[in-house]
């Protein structure tokens, strides 16, 4: 049976992901020699849902599920602003840029996709829902020194807004992993078409 690795994403416009490049080259120069894989610029999304290995057969019936949700809900936005680490500081494994969500229109965006995705057997993720734009990942093999000097850059690193994404679609992305990194590549684009 073949079957692909897939997720549930939005796209982030041109002008966004120069401003997390910028970001990043800031990153990387003060982290420099640090086991830290960062994501090209052009690949940076926001997750809404990670679906993982999926028969490739299911894929039609993901498609139907989302496109009903596109055509009831209407576009929306969320901010882009503020840097931080999971799981935390102190332990960084993944160096983000926050995402802010002033109406909730997101976070109630995304508990339908969640619903929807559970109703075909995708189980909720067990945490609540932390939007953010991942810029790196940080290496098994980073010490604990490593850890500190991440943790002191990042605490002294500020991300003022770096501006406002519209929502207009949503996208079913498939992710192939490589050793230089993951290569995405859209399924289906599912514009949001609805009124609420």
């Amino acid at each position: 049976m073949v079957a692909v690795r897939a997720f549930i994403a939005v796209e982030l416009p041109p002008e966004i992901q120069k401003r997390l490049a910028e970001v990043q080259d800031h990153l990387r120069r003060e982290l420099r020699d640090l086991p830290i894989r960062w994501v090209r610029p052009e690949s940076i999304h926001l997750t809404l849902k990670f679906l993982g290995m999926i028969p490739a057969s299911h894929i039609d019936e993901i498609i139907a599920a989302l496109r009903g949700l596109t055509l009831e809900r209407g576009p929306f936005a969320f901010v882009v602003e503020g840097i931080g680490c999971f799981p935390e500081l102190r332990h960084p494994r993944v160096i983000w840029v926050g995402v802010s969500d002033p109406t909730r229109a997101l976070a109630a965006f995304q508990r339908l996709v969640e619903s929807s995705m559970q109703k075909l057997g995708y189980p909720p993720e067990d945490r609540p829902y932390q939007p953010h734009l991942t810029l790196g990942r940080v290496g098994r093999e980073a010490t604990s020194a490593d850890c500190r000097r991440i943790a002191e850059v990042i605490e002294r690193t500020t991300v003022e807004r770096l501006g406002e994404v519209r929502v207009t679609e949503i996208t079913l992305m498939r992710s192939d992993l490589h050793p230089q990194g993951a290569i995405y590549t859209p399924i289906a684009r599912l514009p949001l078409r609805g009124s609420v």
